[in-house]
């Protein structure tokens, strides 16, 4: 018998649901952890009609179950990535930190916290734009946020957009009129927008707050 010259073509097998076997422990359709296993294995050719894994279909209590696992490992990996941050801009890296700092934003996007810290860091490796985005998601959560307010005007003064800074300091000056810094921003906005004496009571409301505020004190003798 001779060997034929021409290729032959391969061939592809049908495409059949790939579930691995269980193991003694297991039972069919689920690992460890209580859920079913993935594939490691591509065995099957893409089709939108055969999917190439089989899901067994969950019943109510159990789909609030997962949703609560999935809920809980949010937290955690939030956590995690957070604690790897800290750990960073200990360092003084804060390239570093931001990846887990977004990463802690995104796995638990209610923590505020995460989100101020994550506008913190992007303003200072330059990304004003994240910055503001991160800011402006706390004020959507919370309006009545003075610190993000105070950061977001920070951030807007920088790209010497006057106006916006000076809404901003005054929101947070608003929602708290004990913060000295505030009122000397929101002076210094108004400076530049050249309404000197508006500017000249912030300073003055800054001075009666912190009397050694040595901005609000050299800003007041220069506009005097």
């Amino acid at each position: 018998m001779t060997a034929t010259s021409n290729n032959p073509t391969p061939t592809i097998p049908p495409a059949t649901p790939n579930i691995p076997n269980p193991s003694p422990n297991q039972s069919p359709g689920s690992n460890q952890g209580g859920f079913q296993s993935i594939p490691t294995r591509i065995r099957d050719t893409r089709d939108a009609q055969v999917p190439p894994l089989v899901v067994e279909p969950m019943a109510e209590q159990e789909r609030q179950l997962v949703r609560q696992s999935l809920s809980e490992l949010g937290v955690k990996m939030a956590e995690i990535h957070r604690t790897a941050a800290e750990a960073y801009l200990s360092q003084g890296s804060y390239e570093d930190a931001l990846p887990h700092l977004d990463a802690a934003a995104t796995f638990s996007p209610s923590e505020l916290e995460y989100q101020m810290q994550l506008g913190f860091v992007r303003y200072i490796t330059g990304d004003d734009i994240g910055a503001i985005n991160s800011f402006n998601a706390v004020i959507a959560e919370d309006e009545n946020n003075a610190e993000a307010w105070f950061n977001l005007g920070m951030v807007v003064f920088g790209q010497e957009q006057f106006t916006e800074a000076e809404y901003c300091f005054r929101r947070s000056s608003e929602i708290d009129n004990s913060d000295a810094q505030t009122w000397n921003n929101r002076g210094v906005c108004l400076w530049k927008l050249d309404r000197a004496d508006e500017a000249k009571t912030c300073f003055q409301n800054a001075l009666q707050i912190d009397p050694n505020d040595e901005d609000a004190q050299f800003n007041l003798q220069s506009i005097a």
